[in-house]
C-alpha cells in the first residue's frame, strides 16, 4: 500500500522535504509540509546542530476527505465499521460503509444514514466552497430500499392500468419519490405525478385513457 504521510529528518528543511518527496514518490505541489523542527543550532550550522524534521502527507482528493472524515465520526461513535469509497466523478461521491452495527447505522427508514450524509455533504460543500453532492450507502441498503420501491411503483401502476383509476402511494420522500418516477417514466400506460405538501407530498400514477 502506498504510504500517504512520512516523517523526515535532514540537514535542513529542504533537503528533510526532498528526501520524503522520494518516499512518497510525489511531487512538492501534490503534498502538504508541516515543519516539526527547523534544526540549526550547530556550529557554523553543521557540527553539532539539530536536523531539521519535517511531516510531508499527501493532498487527499475530495472523495478521500469525505472518506476519512465518515470514518473518524463511525469510530467516534463507536461503530465497528468500514467506510469505502466506491464513486467519485467530479463534485459527487459515493461512499459505502460495511460491518457490524448497520441497523443503527441506517436508523429508522434510513434516518441516521440520511442525516450523515447530509452532514459530511455540508461539512465538504464549506470546506471546498462548492457543492459536494455525497451518496451514503450502508452494506446496499439503498440499493435494496430503491428495488423495494420500483416493485411497488410497477405492481401499482398495473393496478391502475387494470382498474382505469388513479393510485395513490403513500408520503415519500424525495428521492423515493424519483424512484417511482423513474421506474415508470417509459410506461406508455401511465403517467406519475406528486400532489400534497411537505411530508404528505406523495405520488400518483395516472392510467392513460386510450386514443
Amino acid at each position: 500500500m502506498k504510504m500517504r504521510r512520512v516523517r523526515m529528518k535532514g540537514k535542513n528543511i529542504e533537503e528533510a522535504v526532498g528526501l520524503a518527496l522520494q518516499v512518497l514518490q510525489a511531487k512538492k505541489e501534490d503534498v502538504e509540509i508541516n515543519i516539526v523542527s527547523p534544526g540549526g543550532g550547530g556550529v557554523l550550522g553543521i557540527l553539532g546542530g539539530e536536523e531539521a524534521e519535517v511531516e510531508v502527507s499527501l493532498k487527499m482528493g475530495i472523495g478521500e476527505q469525505a472518506k476519512s472524515v465518515l470514518q473518524e465520526i463511525l469510530d467516534k461513535m463507536g461503530f465497528m465499521s468500514i467506510v469505502a469509497l466506491v464513486g467519485e466523478e467530479e463534485d459527487r461521491i459515493a461512499l459505502e460503509i460495511k460491518g457490524e452495527d448497520m441497523g443503527r447505522i441506517i436508523g429508522k427508514e434510513g434516518a441516521t444514514l440520511k442525516a450523515l450524509e447530509t452532514i459530511i455533504s455540508a461539512a465538504l460543500s464549506k470546506n471546498y466552497g462548492k457543492k459536494i453532492w455525497l451518496a451514503l450507502d450502508a452494506q446496499g441498503y439503498k440499493k435494496r430500499k430503491a428495488e423495494k420501491i420500483e416493485r411497488i411503483a410497477k405492481e401499482a401502476a398495473e393496478k391502475a392500468i387494470k382498474g382505469g383509476e388513479e393510485v395513490v402511494l403513500p408520503p415519500m420522500t424525495s428521492g423515493d419519490r424519483r424512484i417511482v418516477h423513474m421506474a415508470l417514466q417509459e410506461n406508455e400506460k401511465v403517467s406519475t405525478i406528486s400532489r400534497g405538501e411537505a411530508g404528505e407530498r406523495r405520488v400518483v400514477i395516472v392510467p392513460k385513457k386510450n386514443e
